[in-house]
């Protein structure tokens, strides 16, 4: 069977493709800041081996139809269209789903063709529900952030992390690849004792653009670190022109304790899909990954 998929190769295809999410305005921000992040990323470099974006031909410049394939992560979105549910079942049956992927920031308005289409083709392992959060850039452009002079405010390094995967939630195997390349392309922070220059904080900005991977080690919690971090952050998002933004787990009442405090609103909601690996298909590692540079 013939493949209907296209590759969106032209980076001002994909920059036109963001202007479609970015009219939709905030029901739409994680499209928008999603093709944002990478569109950067292949500004950068635009040989990037392991990122597929595939969309249907014909439809992409109404619709804005996506799949990013990005090693074991896969994001999906459309606009909503009379023809979404449709396109989306199309484009997803097109997939080599072998491998099992980790689709992130899938949007609760195709929620339903989504899961159906999982679900019809057994493929479906968990749902995690998560709600999305921001700090409008007018907002952020006005913080201002200190930390107790016995800390040091630094960007992180590629090396590092190792650090960040080791205590990372969603580690997986292939993650410590993934991380190191957020590093190297993503504004993102680290905090550090100045007494013995131990890393002891960090937050990145993840591949959808968003605030992500928060951490402070616990013998160094409760004295504003984490916060301190969100806000440094969503000073640089909004100093590039982004809303600040978030998505955090249902089921976190911590972390959205947290971001409420720290002036974040809900504005929405989005989920995390987990797909099956076929049992003769090799899983995506960061050995593989090696492999294949």
């Amino acid at each position: 069977m013939t493949n209907l998929l296209i590759t969106l190769n032209n980076i001002d295809d994909l920059r036109s493709m963001r202007e479609l999410y970015k009219a939709c305005g905030i029901t739409q921000l994680i499209g928008y800041q999603t093709l944002g992040n990478y569109i950067s990323w292949f500004e950068r470099d635009p040989q990037q081996k392991h990122i597929k974006i595939y969309t249907l031909p014909d439809v992409w410049r109404k619709s804005g139809l996506y799949l990013i394939v990005d090693r074991y992560q896969l994001m999906v979105n459309a606009l909503d269209t009379a023809e979404a549910a449709t396109e989306l079942r199309t484009a997803l049956l097109q997939l080599d789903w072998s491998r099992g992927y980790k689709m992130t920031g899938v949007p609760d308005i195709h929620h339903d063709t989504i899961f159906k289409v999982l679900t019809d083709l057994n493929l479906l392992i968990d749902i995690v529900r998560l709600q999305i959060m921001i700090m409008p850039r007018a907002e952020a452009l006005e913080l201002e952030v200190s930390i107790s002079p016995e800390y040091d405010f630094r960007p992180l390094v590629p090396d590092e992390a190792v650090i960040v995967d080791n205590i990372w939630y969603s580690r997986a195997k292939g993650s410590l690849a993934f991380i190191k390349r957020l590093i190297k392309y993503n504004y993102n922070i680290g905090i550090y004792l100045k007494s013995t220059g131990e890393l002891i904080g960090w937050c990145i900005r993840c591949n959808l653009g968003l605030l992500g991977m928060l951490h402070v080690r616990d013998a160094h919690r409760g004295r504003g670190l984490a916060g301190a971090m969100v806000h440094f952050l969503s000073r640089q998002f909004a100093q590039s022109g982004d809303d600040a933004t978030t998505m955090i787990s249902y089921g976190n009442s911590a972390s959205i304790a947290l971001f409420t405090k720290l002036n974040f609103k809900k504005v929405g909601t989005t989920y995390i899909f987990r797909t099956k690996r076929s049992e003769d298909s090799e899983i995506w590692t960061d050995e593989l990954e090696a492999k294949e540079q």
